[in-house]
Protein backbone atom coordinates (compact mmCIF):
# COMPACT_ATOMS: atom_id res chain seq x y z
CA UNK A 1 0.00 0.00 0.00
CA UNK A 2 2.95 2.38 0.85
CA UNK A 3 4.56 1.68 -2.27
CA UNK A 4 1.46 2.20 -4.23
CA UNK A 5 0.74 5.93 -2.61
CA UNK A 6 4.51 6.50 -3.13
CA UNK A 7 4.35 5.64 -6.66
CA UNK A 8 0.73 7.59 -7.02
CA UNK A 9 2.84 10.58 -6.01
CA UNK A 10 6.10 10.12 -8.02
CA UNK A 11 7.92 9.58 -5.04
CA UNK A 12 8.98 6.10 -5.96
CA UNK A 13 10.62 5.13 -9.55
CA UNK A 14 11.87 1.39 -9.93
CA UNK A 15 14.19 -0.15 -13.17
CA UNK A 16 12.41 -3.22 -13.81
CA UNK A 17 13.47 -6.31 -15.88
CA UNK A 18 12.68 -9.66 -17.20
CA UNK A 19 13.91 -11.91 -14.44
CA UNK A 20 11.58 -14.74 -15.88
CA UNK A 21 7.62 -15.17 -15.59
CA UNK A 22 5.08 -12.59 -16.99
CA UNK A 23 6.12 -9.35 -14.66
CA UNK A 24 9.41 -7.94 -14.40
CA UNK A 25 11.22 -7.64 -11.12
CA UNK A 26 12.64 -4.36 -9.41
CA UNK A 27 16.69 -4.39 -9.34
CA UNK A 28 16.62 -0.82 -8.28
CA UNK A 29 14.24 1.50 -6.58
CA UNK A 30 14.07 5.14 -6.06
CA UNK A 31 12.57 6.82 -3.16
CA UNK A 32 11.98 10.80 -2.66
CA UNK A 33 10.62 11.48 1.08
CA UNK A 34 10.60 15.21 0.97
CA UNK A 35 10.51 16.66 4.45
CA UNK A 36 9.38 13.38 6.29
CA UNK A 37 12.73 12.46 7.79
CA UNK A 38 14.14 16.05 7.90
CA UNK A 39 10.89 16.54 10.61
CA UNK A 40 11.62 13.82 12.17
CA UNK A 41 15.13 14.50 13.11
CA UNK A 42 15.80 17.66 12.88
CA UNK A 43 17.62 18.25 9.42
CA UNK A 44 17.66 21.43 8.22
CA UNK A 45 19.72 23.63 5.85
CA UNK A 46 19.65 27.65 6.12
CA UNK A 47 16.59 27.61 4.39
CA UNK A 48 14.50 24.96 6.06
CA UNK A 49 14.10 21.86 6.15
CA UNK A 50 15.71 19.47 3.45
CA UNK A 51 14.64 17.03 1.32
CA UNK A 52 16.06 13.90 1.69
CA UNK A 53 15.92 10.77 -0.70
CA UNK A 54 17.48 7.02 -1.21
CA UNK A 55 18.06 4.75 -3.16
CA UNK A 56 18.42 0.47 -3.34
CA UNK A 57 19.67 -2.13 -5.84
CA UNK A 58 19.33 -5.93 -5.32
CA UNK A 59 22.89 -7.38 -6.65
CA UNK A 60 21.34 -10.89 -6.98
CA UNK A 61 18.03 -9.31 -8.85
CA UNK A 62 20.93 -7.84 -11.14
CA UNK A 63 22.41 -10.93 -11.69
CA UNK A 64 19.26 -13.17 -12.09
CA UNK A 65 18.40 -10.94 -14.59
CA UNK A 66 22.08 -11.01 -16.29
CA UNK A 67 21.73 -14.85 -16.24
CA UNK A 68 18.35 -14.71 -17.65
CA UNK A 69 18.89 -12.44 -20.39
CA UNK A 70 22.30 -13.56 -21.51
CA UNK A 71 22.52 -17.30 -20.19
CA UNK A 72 24.51 -19.16 -17.91
CA UNK A 73 28.16 -19.42 -20.01
CA UNK A 74 29.62 -16.02 -19.41
CA UNK A 75 32.27 -16.33 -22.09
CA UNK A 76 29.36 -16.23 -24.92
CA UNK A 77 27.61 -12.73 -23.47
CA UNK A 78 28.27 -9.67 -25.61
CA UNK A 79 31.47 -8.03 -25.83
CA UNK A 80 29.08 -4.98 -24.50
CA UNK A 81 27.59 -6.45 -21.60
CA UNK A 82 30.89 -7.41 -20.49
CA UNK A 83 33.24 -4.27 -21.03
CA UNK A 84 30.10 -2.38 -18.84
CA UNK A 85 30.81 -4.79 -16.06
CA UNK A 86 34.52 -5.27 -16.22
Amino acid sequence: MLARSQRAQKLKFEILVPVGGDNPTAVASFNAHGEHFATVFGLASSAGPVHTACLGFGIERCVLALLFTHGTDVSAWPAAVLAELS
